[in-house]
């Protein structure tokens, strides 16, 4: 078991993972004390009935191509017209922010599975991020986004589009890291900078332990919360949000394996309809101070870290 852990690990790396853990299925299981558990057709058993573990893996975003793309949106482009700019470095942010991490990670969770079966075991990888079908004769707000005014409420209530696995859930039960405030998993060596995905095995691999410390600040800091102009993000103490996740409100010094907060995606990704020139998306990761404060951020952001020092200090 300990021989097979080590190679499964050492593969993923040498593929270009950056972070890997294992976590046994078991932890997705309800786990006190708030019992939370995994939305039917999104268990790991669900995807492979003979399950055992569960690998996690991640890949760490450039600090410079998610904070360079925030700063160039303050500056005069010559060779960008300005009112292409901000679409232009929003595909500029997605495109190396996040595609080519999706790509790299369903390729490494590939040859990990090839290996896993090459061993006499099964694998079940996934796409990186969420899928978003389109049907014929809908809308993608009649099918994801929830009613956008009245009389719309026969659609569909979620409001963005699930993956079939949770990567993040998968993260902090592999004991890779914690949930933050801004419903990102943050992670001792990269903050909330980095994408993950998962690989499902019938192998029984060695698990890590959990996280003992947390790494999220908490209430002494709060910063993504201030950063989102859209206040897309809503803590689960709020009496209105309630779902499967929730926590209760002195629950705050457990490690959170399971998010603290929600997230409105479409709400975010709205922000253009009503703010033409509205942050470059993802602030409330730029802004996050784990494992150190950006050294380079737009005004805005550096703006409100300073504040928040001149509170803390």
């Amino acid at each position: 078991m300990e021989k097979l852990t080590e190679q499964v690990k050492q593969l993923a790396k040498h593929q270009g993972a950056v972070l890997v853990g294992v976590a046994p299925v078991e932890r997705f299981d309800p786990i006190p004390p708030v019992r939370d558990a995994a939305p039917r057709g999104h268990h790991p058993k669900d995807f492979l009935p003979e399950a055992r573990s569960v690998i996690s893996i991640a890949q760490p975003i450039l600090n410079p191509v998610l904070d360079a793309p925030a700063v160039l949106a303050d500056i005069e482009m010559e060779m960008i017209p300005d009112h292409v700019k901000y679409p232009y470095l929003e595909m500029f942010y997605n495109r190396v922010g996040h595609v080519v991490h999706d790509y790299m990670l369903e390729f490494i969770g590939q040859v990990v599975g090839q290996y896993l079966m090459s061993q006499g075991y099964q694998a079940m990888i996934f796409p990186t991020t969420g899928l978003h079908p389109r049907m014929e004769g809908f809308t993608d707000i009649e099918l994801w986004e929830g009613p956008a005014q009245e009389g719309l409420e026969k659609f569909s209530p979620f409001r963005y589009t699930y993956g079939p696995f949770s990567h993040r859930h998968a993260a902090t039960r592999a004991g890779l890291g914690e949930f933050g405030y801004n419903n990102v998993v943050l992670t001792p060596q990269f903050g909330p900078r980095q994408r993950f995905n998962s690989i499902i095995t019938d192998a029984e691999l060695v698990p890590d332990p959990l996280i003992a410390e947390p790494i999220c600040l908490r209430d002494r800091c709060r910063l993504c919360l201030k950063a989102c102009i859209m206040e897309c993000i809503t803590l689960r103490d709020d009496p209105d949000v309630i779902d499967y996740r929730s926590i209760g409100q002195d629950d705050r010094d457990r490690i959170f394996i399971d998010t603290p907060a929600k997230t409105d995606p479409t709400l975010c990704r709205r922000r253009r309809e009503g703010r033409p020139h509205s942050p470059i998306r993802g602030d409330c990761i730029r802004v996050c101070p784990i494992p150190t404060l950006p050294k380079r951020m737009p005004e805005r952001l550096s703006g409100i870290v300073w504040d928040w020092q001149a509170g803390e200090y």
